[in-house]
């Protein structure tokens, strides 16, 4: 049986668990194949909520290898108590499928910002935004700018210091400036 999440973020842990069962037998965005739970929230994490996709077209969509980014993933998920016990309720309906099989690296340390000129082109203040809200608006954010172009981030969420250089690694933005809450994340190159 899995321990119920207690705390100040067992209502975020609950909504997110709701969502999974109710997006249950979701197909990719990308080939149109199923996707597992676990990747469901492999979308969540990386911002890929209402597109989800299987792990496959996510590491090609990210232009990243399968197992580096599975094990920088799970370990990401398994250091936040909403996530991990998402990932617990999945694990306990399907089991260990592929997706759930971390066999690549635990991720890497992030990049040091000193030493970069910041000079932001956007800025956005999302609040106490957590969990997938955050990372799901700052893809969007990311996605209607100009690659090499840098965006300021106000996040207050508690997770945020962990959340954005997590993401920033996995989905190869760069990270320029990290200062809770206060976070400039310069666009990847297409």
């Amino acid at each position: 049986m899995v321990e119920p999440v207690t705390g100040e973020r067992s209502a975020r842990a609950g909504a997110l668990i709701l969502d999974l069962a109710r997006r249950r037998g979701a197909r990719c965005a990308g080939c149109g194949a199923p996707v597992c739970g676990h990747e469901l929230l492999f979308g969540v994490v990386l911002g890929f909520r209402d597109a989800p996709r299987c792990t496959a077209c996510l590491t090609r969509a990210l232009g990243r290898e399968a197992g580096a980014l599975r094990g920088q993933l799970v370990a990401h998920i398994l250091r936040r108590d909403c996530y991990e016990a998402a990932w617990a309720w999945t694990s306990a309906r399907e089991g260990a499928c592929q997706a759930a099989r971390a066999d690549g690296e635990a991720g890497a340390a992030p990049e040091d910002p000193a030493g970069d000129e910041i000079t932001p082109d956007a800025e956005w203040d999302a609040g106490d935004m957590g969990c997938g809200d955050l990372v799901l608006e700052l893809r969007t954010r990311l996605r209607a700018m100009r690659p090499g172009e840098v965006l300021t981030v106000t996040a207050h969420d508690p997770g945020a210091p962990e959340d954005l250089p997590a993401w920033c690694r996995m989905t190869g933005h760069r990270l320029v400036y990290a200062r809770h809450p206060v976070y400039c994340i310069r666009r990847k190159e297409d």
